[in-house]
């Protein structure tokens, strides 16, 4: 699983900055195993601004320490701010009140930040308070980041999975989904061999339980790749001839599903009467004719779990 990473910014060559980061930054992150990245700890050979930026970018959240009112901090943490990643705010306590000997406003939090929920720091030594504020504060910061990586993670995983299994068991686990899906919403199932030529398939047949005009129909059929010719002679004029009759009476929906993608123009090039309709990875084309037809296409499927929530989207409208 990703690595969360932190950029910290901060005053360089300031001994309390430096100690409040070892003594109690530091030991919190590791606790967390969170990457720290502090720039001026990092052997490299770039320009600074270029390697601040990459820093930037790379990492996923941000300890700004507001201590001596560095420009380059602020300027880190606005930069921050505008890629939407989360910047945690610290200071040291005295900062918070302004001094009259203190002419250029050094050692003060800027009004832009006065409104932040900053957590202060006094002793670099007696840190326990402080070390127990910041790690609270990056538990509620990480939480939905944590969500998102662990859903990531498990959406490779099932990539990776599925990837694994051989063409016949990826066609398997999909027809076996298909018919767990529409099992769910009550629908009937209808299996059947199409025959064409020297061609042949196994087809899926899903009808509905109503049993008025809404009456809809499903065929589906599954296959590796959807190439021209499977397109053209697997299931739309086979059906045409054998249910005439009943595609004038009733919603016919024809779906392909192919493991891998099919291009947009070809189905463009064998459908010329049907309206493309684009939704995602999920293509579908509705006749003009007098038929009422529609084509559905999900291909490209990399998992299970998009395959369901592909199938979900598909058939919102027909369930």
């Amino acid at each position: 699983m990703k690595r969360i990473s932190c950029f910290v910014a901060c005053a360089f060559g300031k001994e309390d900055v430096d100690e409040i980061y070892e003594n109690a930054v530091l030991p919190v992150l590791k606790s967390m195993e969170i990457k720290p990245y502090r720039v001026d700890q990092i052997e490299h050979n770039d320009d600074i601004d270029n390697k601040i930026i990459e820093l930037i970018s790379k990492c996923d959240i941000c300890i700004a320490d507001l201590t001596y009112a560095r420009p380059s901090v602020y300027y880190e943490a606005g930069y921050f701010t505008g890629l939407q990643k989360p910047v945690i705010f610290i200071s040291r306590k005295d900062h918070f009140s302004p001094k009259i000997e203190d002419v250029y406003g050094n050692l003060k939090i800027h009004f832009d930040l006065q409104m932040k929920n900053i957590i202060q720091w006094s002793s670099t030594k007696r840190v326990d308070t402080f070390k127990g504020k910041l790690l609270s504060r990056l538990k509620l910061v990480l939480k939905p980041l944590m969500q998102r990586i662990e859903k990531d993670y498990k959406q490779e995983k099932d990539r990776l999975d599925f990837s694994r299994l051989s063409q016949k068991d990826r066609q398997s686990t999909i027809e076996t989904q298909l018919l767990k899906f529409f099992k769910q919403k009550s629908w009937i199932h209808h299996k059947f061999n199409l025959r064409y030529a020297e061609y042949k398939k196994d087809i899926n047949k899903f009808s509905s339980k109503n049993l008025n005009k809404s009456k809809k129909y499903i065929y589906s059929s599954i296959t590796l790749s959807a190439t021209k010719e499977y397109l053209k002679y697997n299931i739309i004029n086979q059906i045409r001839i054998q249910n005439f009759e009943l595609l004038k009476q009733f919603n016919q929906n024809i779906l392909f599903i192919s493991i891998r993608k099919i291009p947009k123009s070809r189905l463009e090039d064998l459908y010329p009467e049907a309206i493309p309709i684009v939704s995602g990875k999920v293509l579908e084309f509705s006749t003009q004719s007098s038929l009422k037809i529609r084509y559905l296409f999900i291909s490209n499927v990399k998992s299970i779990e998009e395959f369901n929530k592909e199938l979900e989207m598909i058939c919102k409208e027909l369930i």
